[in-house]
């Protein structure tokens, strides 16, 4: 059990390497640096109001927005309840493209993406609440089918191939280093001074938030089409 004003919450299930602070904040490091999330939600505003999109893409600010405030509110309390919360919001993101991708992939009619959204997203935050590892294979399993879709639209998309390499040089080594992290292996000790700076978790924030950045700019530049423009 953690110290502090958070200690009456059930712990989190799967640790990070962060050491606990007796304060406010748990994990202060990856609690604040859950702000670049919030950085790239307002970045990419600006994408999608400079864009015609019509179609999913105009929501991802407000989720990455809503996805900033679930992280930082599980790594300051670094409570169970809210680690599953945390996991819950991340199906919106991956849930709204994998339904977008299957649309511009020829899967499904446009009128479609709104059912199959809510079949991956309801599904997805559904999962965490039965049981915490749920959270996690489903969020890989369409992580991994959202890119792979990505990968063959880029064949015939050649706009989205600079950004979707960005996206993997960023997300891919950050996904392993976040892993390691967990089974507590790559960790900065708790009795160093970088213990709250340098951690698995916390370059998992800012590589992701980056990558979010580019990944908006994907879901973008496949909408400029007939499909979603008319």
């Amino acid at each position: 059990m953690r110290p502090g004003p958070w200690s009456a919450l059930e712990r989190a299930t799967y640790d990070t390497c962060e050491p606990d602070v007796a304060a406010l904040l748990v994990h202060p490091g990856e609690t604040l640096s859950g702000l670049a999330v919030l950085a790239a939600a307002v970045v990419s505003w600006h994408e999608v109001q400079r864009s015609p999109a019509a179609g999913p893409a105009r929501f991802l600010p407000a989720i990455l927005a809503l996805l900033a405030a679930a992280a930082m509110l599980f790594h300051a309390t670094f409570a169970a309840a809210f680690q599953r919360l945390d996991l819950a919001a991340i199906p919106l993101l991956t849930g709204l493209l994998l339904a977008a991708a299957l649309v511009h992939a020829g899967y499904a009619p446009r009128d479609r993406w709104p059912a199959l959204f809510a079949v991956f997203a309801g599904g997805g935050a559904v999962l965490p609440f039965i049981a915490t590892a749920a959270g996690y294979v489903v969020v890989t399993a369409q992580a991994a089918a959202l890119l792979w879709l990505w990968w063959t639209l880029a064949r015939l998309r050649p706009a989205i191939r600079a950004d979707l390499r960005r996206t993997a040089v960023l997300l891919l080594p950050a996904a392993a280093l976040l892993a390691l992290g967990h089974a507590g292996i790559a960790c900065t000790g708790p009795g160093s001074a970088w213990a709250h700076v340098v951690q698995p978790h916390i370059a998992w924030h800012l590589a992701a938030a980056g990558a979010c950045v580019f990944i908006v700019r994907i879901e973008i530049a496949l909408e400029r089409d007939a499909v979603w423009l008319a």
